[in-house]
């Protein structure tokens, strides 16, 4: 089993952190093949730099075919939906995974996410997860060392600490948004007073049992459409990337 982490930006740290995490996850059961966007934002804070990393995402999805599954490597689930009409194999976005996996440990989850800027980003961009639905409550965190290589000793006391705030506002499951996240649910679980769940380990796993159902191609509906329109100024994987018939 080849699983595709598909990062939308252009930092391999994330790549790299996002594919550790599923390999950790994922053991011998499945190997992880990395791909991270040739050009577009070092990393995603805003509507623009979400614009461009969406043809980012695509484009390396186009050069990246030979697998069984893609985890989208990318907490705002960048291009889903154009990736499952495109490809005949399970693409699952990790924080849907991980909002889905929440709400089997609880009634209302508290969200932690790193800076001010994305949260706005966050719930334009995930109306699929229904954060709103079950939100107790949204931490936004300064944990800069979070996107460079080193100790992360500093960035687990903060996720800590807002743990424990979440929980005095009632959360019951705590969820770390951020790719590059992936794996810290594990650091910061014996610390917290929650359940903690990040994206990285809830998509590998998600994706592997996707595998498993060896569920087919939809033969009909909206992501079954052949659309042909031609493509200029994109790459040649990216211009032949049409959809499958069905």
């Amino acid at each position: 089993m080849r699983i595709l982490c598909l990062n939308a930006n252009t930092t391999p740290y994330v790549t790299e952190t996002v594919a550790t995490a599923m390999r950790g996850a994922l053991g011998t059961t499945g190997e992880v093949v990395e791909a991270t966007a040739r050009f577009g934002p070092a990393i995603i804070k805003t509507r623009l730099d979400h614009a461009v990393a969406t043809h980012g995402i695509v484009d390396a999805a186009a050069h990246h075919r030979d697998v069984d599954a893609v985890m989208l490597a990318v907490s705002f689930d960048t291009a889903r939906e154009a990736l499952r009409e495109v490809l005949d194999v399970p693409v699952i976005g990790m924080t849907e995974a991980s909002v889905a996996m929440a709400r089997m440990r609880g009634a209302r989850i508290g969200y932690v996410s790193l800076g001010s800027a994305p949260k706005a980003l966050y719930l334009e961009t995930l109306p699929h997860c229904g954060i709103d639905r079950d939100l107790a409550g949204w931490e936004s965190v300064e944990a800069p060392a979070a996107y460079a290589p080193g100790d992360k000793s500093a960035v687990d006391q903060v996720l800590s600490e807002a743990c424990v705030r979440l929980g005095d506002q009632g959360a019951d499951v705590v969820l770390l948004l951020g790719a590059v996240l992936a794996g810290a649910a594990a650091r910061v679980q014996a610390s917290s007073p929650l359940p903690v769940v990040d994206g990285g380990v809830a998509g590998a796993l998600m994706a592997r049992a996707m595998v498993d159902l060896s569920t087919p191609k939809q033969a009909t509906g909206s992501f079954a459409v052949r659309q042909e329109t031609p493509m200029s100024g994109v790459s040649d994987a990216l211009a032949q990337f049409q959809v499958p018939e069905g």
